[in-house]
């Protein structure tokens, strides 16, 4: 049984999000929250994954995939007494200026 049946586990997949628009929504200025992992782990895990803007979100790594060509970071959250860790990468650009999006939660 999941810790908590409210929060969204597995690969994740929001069919509504458009990279390229993202990206240059960023470059824009805008959304500038989606150029750090933390913060979209927060901001995406509240509005659609089931978590809390008050859990507490750490940044567990970050690193390159060769196999990919991906930067990837992963960021625990503390939901209560439950553990999850959200692992996001960069889409369009890698690096600095590039944005994150979630690719799965797992529950610990």
């Amino acid at each position: 049984m999941p810790c908590d049946p409210q929060v969204r586990t597995g690969t994740v997949e929001l069919t509504s999000e458009n990279y390229d628009r993202i990206q240059e929504a960023a470059d824009r200025g805008q959304n500038l929250w989606r150029l750090d992992p933390v913060r979209t782990a927060q901001v995406v895990g509240s509005a659609v994954l089931g978590l809390r803007p008050t859990d507490v979100y750490t940044l567990v790594e970050q690193y390159y995939d060769p196999g990919s060509g991906l930067q990837h970071a992963v960021v625990r959250v503390q939901h209560g007494r439950c553990t999850y860790l959200v692992e996001l990468y960069q889409p369009r650009r890698q690096g600095r200026g590039g944005i994150w999006v979630v690719h799965a939660v797992t529950e610990l």
